[in-house]
């Protein structure tokens, strides 16, 4: 990695990127996830044609205020999204994003805690909410190499990121394994693995189709399992999406250059200094200065991967960030080797463990920092 000559650091407060009192309700619970944490059941809707919590119909491309939530069948399987349309996008042609929730988690919760549906009020975009399907799944927790040991294997709710159902990765239950759980988690998961990229272009189909969008404005965010999968769709989506934002993972899938060679997307990743999935228990914490590009664990599986599939050189501007108490680095690539515009950042939480920083759990609103990078990226024409 070479720093761009010429850039000194600079220590500033973090403007819109800090949480701010009294811009949103700020969330009333902490949605944290680990790969092995108690999964809570999820209900699953049964009903095979799309449905809306209202009785009113909807009107195409009316963009009716409300918290609109749907069932669509994808790939034989029923799925639920939940769109929240603003008072400020009714009569208008507005942006989106979604949001990917983690491992065990739903749509729902993030529709509760993540504080984009008030960034949404604010600023008049739709927020898109998804769950993912549930899945019986192994994971070598112990790093013995083997996934055969008691308790490594989980039933909750997963992103096909790249990882899942893969043999080094997570690979799905066998039907023994599966029938080791009580018969109410095995109705969860007994189904195939389904490819999440069709149900979300189920979904992007859905918003063109029934809500007055932006097509050029429609961006992702994630968190954990949910962060990798917005990267896979940051790769093999970069057509469809304008921006993306990923929380507390790294990229899951090979790092094939972004589909639009034209102008590929541009990504913000960030982490936790202090994220146990990164961190050894007991090890030090991540150094929140520029010394952290010196780590080869950060370097080679966070950073150089994006930068291959962003098609970005490793040249890079450093900046040091005030949030309250704590500090945060950022390195922002923006060397193309394309001729293209986009840029990667990879920014460090000082202070934060593994969660979507929501102003409750950390002095920081990822809905806050990702809107303003968000609001200047559009969809280059093909």
């Amino acid at each position: 990695m070479r720093r761009v000559p010429g850039m000194v650091m600079w220590v500033a407060a973090w403007g819109a990127w800090a949480a701010c009192a009294g811009n949103g309700r700020g969330a009333t619970e902490t949605e944290t996830e680990t790969e092995t944490e108690t999964e809570t059941e999820t209900e699953t809707e049964t009903e095979s044609e799309t449905e809306s919590e209202t009785e009113t119909e909807i009107t195409p491309a009316a963009n009716t205020p409300g918290k609109d939530v749907r069932t669509i069948v994808v790939d034989g399987q029923t799925r639920d999204v939940i769109v929240y349309v603003p008072a400020k996008a009714a009569g208008a042609t507005v942006p989106v994003v979604f949001m990917l929730h983690g491992t065990s988690q739903s749509g729902e919760g993030f529709y509760e805690t993540s504080t984009w549906r008030e960034k949404a009020d604010a600023e008049g975009f739709i927020a898109v909410f998804p769950t993912a399907l549930s899945y019986c799944y192994k994971e070598d927790e112990n790093n013995d190499g083997d996934f055969e040991d008691a308790g490594e294997a989980h039933i909750a709710t997963k992103w096909t990121n790249g990882k899942l159902g893969a043999p080094d990765g997570f690979p799905i239950c066998s039907a023994d394994e599966l029938a080791a759980f009580p018969p109410a988690r095995q109705a969860l998961a007994d189904h195939p693995l389904v490819d999440d990229v069709a149900f979300i272009d189920a979904l992007l189909d859905l918003l063109g189709r029934d809500f007055r969008v932006d097509a050029q404005r429609i961006y992702v965010s994630g968190f954990s399992n949910g962060a990798s999968f917005a990267g896979r769709l940051a790769i093999e989506r970069s057509d469809r999406f304008a921006g993306a934002g990923c929380g507390s993972s790294t990229l899951a899938v090979a790092p094939t250059p972004t589909a639009n060679p034209i102008s590929p997307i541009s990504v913000v990743l960030w982490e936790g200094n202090q994220d146990p999935h990164i961190v050894s228990p007991g090890g030090p914490v991540l150094p929140i200065s520029e010394a952290l590009i010196q780590s080869p664990h950060i370097r080679d599986n966070w950073i150089t991967p994006y930068l291959t599939a962003l098609r970005l050189t490793d040249a890079y501007t450093y900046q040091e960030l005030t949030l309250g108490n704590e500090k945060a680095a950022r390195f922002t690539f923006a060397e193309s080797t394309v001729g293209a515009r986009n840029s990667f950042k990879f920014v460090a939480f000082g202070g934060m463990l593994h969660r979507y920083p929501n102003g409750e759990n950390y002095p920081a609103r990822a809905a806050n920092f990702l809107w303003e990078f968000f609001a200047t990226q559009t969809l280059a024409d093909p």
